[in-house]
C-alpha cells in the first residue's frame, strides 16, 4: 500500500499556546512539507480546497501544487479535492493541464464537491445540485482532456462550440479520480467512466464505508472486464515513539480542529480506538491497524492528515518522518494483499 499526506492547509491557533500563524507562514510550511515528504519517501502530496472559511487558506490548489512543484521532483502533486462541482470545469482544464506540464506530468486530481454551504451561497448555486453539477463538470472535464475541439450542451454553465483548451495535458490518460463517502451516485460516476476513487473516510466508524468500496468493485466487475483501478482511503494521524506520547502530544489538537469544524465533542478514545476512524499511537500501531483497514476496504493507497489543529511545524514533521522511516516500509510490503483482492 502506498502512503501519501494531505493538507487542506487548515490556519487555527494552537490550543496549548494560542499561537496563530500568518497566512504566508502556513502556505510556507505547506510547500516545504512536501519537499519533506518526497524525501522521506511518501509516493504522495495532496492539498486540499476551502473556500470562505476563516480558518482555510487554500482555495486553488493548483497554485500551492504549482509552487510544490519546483521544490520537488518525483512525488506525485494530488488535489484532495478539487471541488469539481462548484469549479467552471473550463477553468479547471486549463489551470490542472498547466499543472501536470509544470510538474513534469506528476498531477492527480481528485474531483469532489463541497459539503460546506458557503461556496454554493456565494457561487450561487443550490445545494441539492451538487451531485448533478458534479456529474456534468467531470464528463464535461474528461472531455476537454480528451477531445482536441468540444462542442457541449448542459445544465449549469453556458455551452461551448468547437472550443481548443490549452495548454494540453502532458500524461496520455487524464490523472483523474472521484471522490466519495458512503453516497453511491459517486460510486456510480466513477466506474461509469472507468476511473478510481478516494474514499473519505475520516469522519465516521471504519466498518461504514465497507459497502462503497465492496459497491465500486460488484458495478465495476459488471461493467468492466479489466481488473479494477486503485481505491484510496485517508485518515487523520498521529504517531510519536510510543502510544502515550502519541495520545498526550496529540490530543488538545485534533479537538481544536474538529471542534473547529462544528462536530460535537469529541471522545477521544473511541475516535482513535479499533472502532474509530483516526490512527494515533506508536509506529506499531499505526502498522497495525493500517493493515485492519486494508484487509476492510482492500484499498491500495492511503493519505494522512497529521498538520491539523494548530499543530507545530516541528510535531508534524516528527510524526511524518516517524511514519516514514517506521511504517512505510511494512506497508509497502502488503501490497500484495491488495493485488490479491483484485
Amino acid at each position: 500500500m502506498d502512503l501519501g499526506l494531505i493538507t487542506f492547509g487548515s490556519l487555527l491557533p494552537d490550543p496549548l499556546t494560542g499561537t496563530t500563524l500568518s497566512q504566508q507562514q502556513r502556505l510556507a510550511d505547506v510547500v516545504r512539507a512536501a519537499k519533506v515528504a518526497e524525501d522521506a519517501g511518501y509516493s504522495w502530496y495532496t492539498v486540499g480546497e476551502h473556500h470562505f472559511r476563516d480558518r482555510d487558506v487554500i482555495p486553488n490548489p493548483a497554485l500551492v501544487l504549482a509552487a510544490i512543484a519546483q521544490e520537488t521532483s518525483t512525488i506525485r502533486l494530488a488535489t484532495g479535492t478539487t471541488l469539481v462541482a462548484n469549479r467552471d470545469p473550463v477553468l479547471l482544464a486549463e489551470d490542472y493541464a498547466l499543472l501536470d506540464l509544470l510538474s513534469d506530468g506528476r498531477l492527480e486530481l481528485i474531483a469532489g464537491a463541497s459539503f460546506f454551504p458557503e461556496p454554493y451561497e456565494v457561487f450561487d448555486q443550490a445545494p441539492d445540485s451538487r451531485a448533478a453539477r458534479k456529474r456534468e463538470n467531470v464528463e464535461l472535464l474528461i472531455r476537454l482532456w480528451t477531445e482536441e475541439r468540444v462542442t457541449w450542451h448542459g445544465q449549469f454553465r453556458p455551452s461551448l462550440e468547437d472550443v481548443l483548451v490549452q495548454p494540453r495535458l502532458l500524461q496520455n490518460a487524464p490523472p483523474l479520480w472521484i471522490s466519495g463517502g458512503a453516497n453511491l451516485e459517486s460510486v456510480a460516476l466513477a466506474v461509469e467512466h472507468g476511473l478510481p476513487m478516494v474514499f473519505g473516510t475520516t469522519a465516521r466508524e471504519p466498518a461504514s464505508f465497507v459497502p462503497a468500496f465492496e459497491s465500486y468493485r460488484t458495478q465495476w466487475g459488471e461493467r468492466h472486464a479489466s481488473p479494477s483501478p486503485r481505491l484510496g482511503a485517508a485518515s487523520h494521524v498521529f504517531a510519536a515513539p510510543t502510544s502515550q506520547e502519541a495520545r498526550s502530544q496529540w490530543a488538545d489538537y485534533i479537538e481544536s480542529y474538529l471542534s473547529a469544524r462544528h462536530t460535537g465533542p469529541l471522545d477521544f478514545d473511541d475516535y482513535i480506538g479499533e472502532n474509530g476512524p483516526a490512527l494515533c499511537g506508536s509506529p506499531a500501531e499505526i502498522v497495525d491497524k493500517l493493515g485492519r483497514l486494508q484487509e476492510l476496504w482492500g484499498h491500495d493507497l492511503h493519505l494522512l492528515a497529521i498538520d491539523i489543529g494548530g499543530i507545530p511545524w516541528a510535531a508534524v514533521q516528527a510524526a511524518s518522518e516517524l511514519i516514514a522511516s517506521e511504517v512505510l516500509p511494512h506497508v509497502r510490503e502488503s501490497r500484495v494483499v491488495t493485488d490479491a483482492r483484485r
